[in-house]
């Protein structure tokens, strides 16, 4: 049992030192960068875009969920050969995945391809700074760089698409509604001008104010002929015919200010109806006016979007470019060779332990 532990400890270390594949390892580390959130948003595109916004943290998950799908395989293998390399002599004997053989996990199809890639492949998500952390191993140092700035490339075009696919059904919407708003605003716009043409007026607060701007020249001129007439009745006759005439013009003044300011008071039935009028057409006028900026906030929200489906929003900015490894990371050769060791005087010694007790046994 001590020359077989001998043998296997030596044959493993021999396979660890001499066989196995040597792994060289780049890493990149990327953030992502929306454009779409400097643009300008309206409280309503705020609202209509709330279920398709996404934060950096959904779009790192997303990206992880993407890089190690076989969708992005598929796209690697098609530059970099992947199923060749998996199943070819870069690979060692042990870890190598092969057509005809009677071993599913040895076998090269798609889960076993994935898997080995998957091992090759390693990201890290960290929260507080928002990058994301790719690394890729390969037996070629230099295929293991380009590998990795090909992920990069790939999870940009799935981000935008991504995005760009959420923004049109966003834009779908947004075409649905401004047709809707814009019925909206020309029917109050429509009401408007049939109640406009009904009571033969353009606005009735032109009124009101006419009348108030005709009660301020009058009020200002009836304290100018107050003066006027107080000035000369100093050193003139009050039967004078000049202030005979000068007082009638006072009591015309006063007469009319009167007359107006019951007008505006609302004590007639005429007042009473111009004011019930111009309520209605406060109404009608805020409703057109509501609908109208709603219809206008429409149309700023789906040329925003209509934009952003044109447009690449989302980049995956190079924090830390990835380079050609000069040495290689796996495997890490002496922690395999004393694990083998501690494994194997481990079984040698469960072996003697089982021996002895059979040997107690029989005596």
């Amino acid at each position: 049992m001590k020359i077989l532990l001998i043998i296997l400890t030596i044959a493993i270390s021999s396979y660890i030192l001499f066989f196995e594949t040597e792994k060289y390892e780049s890493s990149s580390t990327v953030i992502v960068k929306d454009l779409s959130e400097k643009q300008a948003t309206s409280p309503l595109g705020a609202m209509l875009l709330a279920a398709g916004g996404a934060g950096v943290s959904q779009d790192a998950m997303l990206l992880d969920v993407y890089i190690k799908s076989s969708d992005m395989f598929e796209l690697l293998d098609k530059e970099f050969k992947l199923r060749e390399y998996y199943s070819g002599e870069k690979i060692d004997i042990y870890n190598r995945l092969y057509r005809d053989t009677f071993l599913t996990n040895r076998k090269m199809n798609g889960i076993n391809l994935l898997e080995r890639y998957n091992h090759d492949l390693k990201l890290f998500f960290d929260k507080p700074s928002s990058t994301l952390n790719i690394k890729f191993a390969h037996a070629d140092a230099k295929v293991a760089q380009q590998i990795v700035m090909s992920i990069i490339k790939h999870a940009t075009i799935m981000l935008n698409n991504m995005d760009k696919k959420s923004s049109k059904i966003v834009l779908r919407s947004l075409q649905k509604l401004e047709k809707e708003k814009y019925k909206l605003f020309l029917d109050s716009l429509k009401e408007l001008l049939e109640y406009e043409n009904k009571h033969n007026t353009i606005n009735p607060k032109v009124d009101v104010e006419t009348k108030s701007n005709i009660l301020a020249t009058l009020e200002g001129e009836l304290i100018q002929k107050r003066v006027a007439y107080q000035s000369k009745l100093q050193y003139m006759n009050k039967n004078a015919p000049e202030m005979k005439i000068l007082k009638g013009e006072l009591s015309h003044i006063e007469s009319s200010i009167k007359k107006i300011k019951k007008q505006m008071t609302g004590k007639s039935k005429k007042q009473t109806e111009l004011n019930k009028n111009l309520a209605q057409f406060g109404l009608i006028e805020n409703k057109m006016e509501f609908n109208k900026e709603i219809y206008k906030q429409t149309l700023m929200k789906l040329e925003e979007v209509s934009v952003m489906v044109n447009q690449n929003t989302k980049n995956l900015i190079i924090v830390s470019a990835p380079k050609v490894a000069d040495s290689y990371t796996y495997p890490n050769k002496f922690k395999d060779i004393i694990t083998t060791i501690i494994l194997l005087s481990l079984l040698y010694g469960v072996a003697s332990l089982i021996g002895s007790i059979i040997r107690d046994h029989k005596d």
